[in-house]
């Protein structure tokens, strides 16, 4: 994978993703969690960015006893090129609720709707300051335009799930968990068509993922193409 940016879950340390992603080639980012699994983002050394607080509202255990496993939070980084800012916030959502209402007896239910009401929150700060921005990552979450949880995200702010009416040809063509969702101008700087799967060899035993990575390309316009106000 050359990708310009890559949103990483499950990361240990920025040394153990620099054996995947050179030091010489890309910069790393990673949460600021005391927890051993944190999310990630690579970027082409070449593209400023700058790191923005962690979104911990993600971590729905967070007031739970020290003991009590928690959470990942999202990482949100800042990038720049072509004049123009893109806000991406890398999340790792919970398990166990990929298709289930949201008000389904599931206990993993309860907490994915708790961890779409920070997501709530985040898209409705980067709308009321006018930002381009990208939710990426692990969803644990078979989203469509449809979905009750997508549809809470839809309320806020129109939106580009990228995977819409997609299956992954990962796994036997299953319906994809990982996501990729514009906003802001970022919609209109989506490549029609781009979105791509890269298929991982699947060996007993010898597997590197469980999951396919997802990508789309974007054009980031430069501020000198902008229409004059």
């Amino acid at each position: 994978m050359h990708g310009d940016v890559v949103a990483l879950q499950e990361v240990e340390s920025p040394t153990s993703a620099g054996q995947l992603f050179p030091f010489a080639h890309y910069r790393l980012a990673i949460s600021q969690d005391h927890i051993l699994q944190h999310t990630a983002l690579a970027v082409r050394a070449d593209i400023p960015f700058e790191q923005n607080p962690d979104v911990t509202a993600l971590d729905a255990y967070a007031t739970a006893p020290a003991t009590h496993h928690h959470l990942r939070s999202g990482l949100d980084i800042t990038l720049h090129q072509n004049g123009q800012a893109l806000r991406i916030l890398v999340v790792h959502l919970k398990a166990g609720c990929p298709d289930n209402l949201p008000h389904a007896s599931r206990p993993a239910c309860t907490t994915l709707w708790q961890q779409f009401a920070a997501l709530d929150d985040w898209v409705a700060d980067r709308t009321q300051h006018h930002e381009a921005f990208a939710i990426m990552g692990d969803f644990n979450r078979h989203l469509t335009v449809h979905d009750p949880l997508f549809l809470t995200l839809l309320r806020i702010a129109p939106l580009d799930l990228a995977t819409a009416g997609m299956a992954s040809p990962c796994q036997g063509g299953s319906y994809f968990i990982d996501h990729i969702i514009l906003g802001g101008a970022a919609r209109a700087w989506k490549v029609p068509n781009s979105l791509r799967v890269i298929p991982l060899a699947e060996e007993t035993g010898q597997n590197l993922s469980d999951h396919c990575p997802v990508s789309i390309s974007l054009r980031l316009p430069s501020t000198k193409e902008q229409p004059q106000p």
